[in-house]
């Protein structure tokens, strides 16, 4: 039977970026970027593990202990995240009361999706945009994401054919892949990624939402269009809902992705940490497997 994709990407539900001081960032994202707190993950031992924060109703998940690698050079992998004018005009105030450095206002042509932009990093590296777009998803939210590529073309076919997105809209140099519902996945071509594209850190990863009737046939697809499949590590833990699907992957250029399909009428469950790990070593216990000393909080292994 030949795998076909039916209605594509629904939404981009969250990212998950690699910081190496949490509570540093954690003050950038909420006190300067003016993002909501929703809460901080912690390991059996208490120690911080990562803090989400929320644009609009989309978490982003910044996750110890970052990576070493700087700054790409390149425009990508980057979050850009859409607000009011109100809403950037602000932010381009707190960013100058901060000395922290940024590019723009940039004023964007009459047929972009988006209407102005801000560009900066934030205190780790990571490339932010913050825009006021010109069409839906107008709300806050995350408006687009930006990765690097080796070969624009096999990307473009992977993202439509695997994953069923629309089709692509050219931006300057990057190229723009809607979802059903209005965000976009970007793509910028680069001669060789970059060692920040490289270097995933732990947990780094785009999490989009897809209808279950097309599950299967992505997880079909992905391997055919040059892509590689992770499987799912949190369902193997038992911290999936019941109906729920997910898998975790990698484009052709290894930017790590995760696809979802939620069960219908499906509730948000977001457990706390310690029925997390309880249901984690259970889980490990069952099938054999042990927990790893930085896993378990530095403690005896499982």
């Amino acid at each position: 039977m030949v795998a076909e994709i039916r209605y594509g990407v629904e939404t981009i539900d969250h990212i998950a970026i690699p910081v190496r001081d949490l509570e540093f960032n954690q003050t950038f994202y909420l006190n300067v970027l003016g993002l909501k707190f929703k809460t901080t993950r912690r390991n059996p031992d208490g120690s911080p593990r990562q803090t989400y924060v929320l644009a609009g109703e989309n978490i982003i998940g910044l996750h110890l202990p970052g990576i070493s690698a700087g700054p790409s050079a390149s425009a990508g992998p980057r979050i850009g995240i859409s607000v009011t004018s109100e809403r950037f005009e602000q932010v381009e105030q707190n960013l100058i009361l901060a000395t922290h450095p940024f590019k723009g206002p940039i004023q964007h042509a009459a047929e972009a999706p988006f209407d102005r932009s801000i560009y900066f990093d934030d205190p780790d590296g990571n490339h932010l945009e913050f825009c006021v777009r010109r069409v839906e998803p107008r709300s806050e939210c995350i408006s687009h994401t930006v990765f690097e590529t080796c070969n624009m073309k096999k990307a473009l076919t992977f993202y439509s054919e695997a994953l069923g997105t629309a089709v692509p809209i050219a931006f300057g140099n990057e190229m723009l892949i809607p979802t059903r519902n209005g965000q976009m996945i970007g793509l910028v071509e680069v001669a060789e990624l970059s060692e920040r594209s490289k270097k995933h850190g732990r947990g780094c990863h785009m999490a989009m939402d897809v209808p279950q009737e097309d599950f299967d046939s992505m997880v079909a697809l992905v391997e055919r269009h040059g892509g590689k499949s992770q499987g799912d590590k949190r369902a193997d833990d038992g911290l999936r809902p019941e109906g729920e699907r997910s898998i975790y992957l990698f484009d052709p250029d290894n930017n790590r992705l995760q696809i979802t399909a939620h069960a219908p009428n499906q509730k948000e469950e977001l457990l706390d940490d310690e029925e997390k790990w309880r249901r984690i070593i259970a889980a490990r216990k069952e099938q054999g497997r042990g927990l790893t000393r930085w896993e378990s909080g530095g403690k005896k292994l499982l």
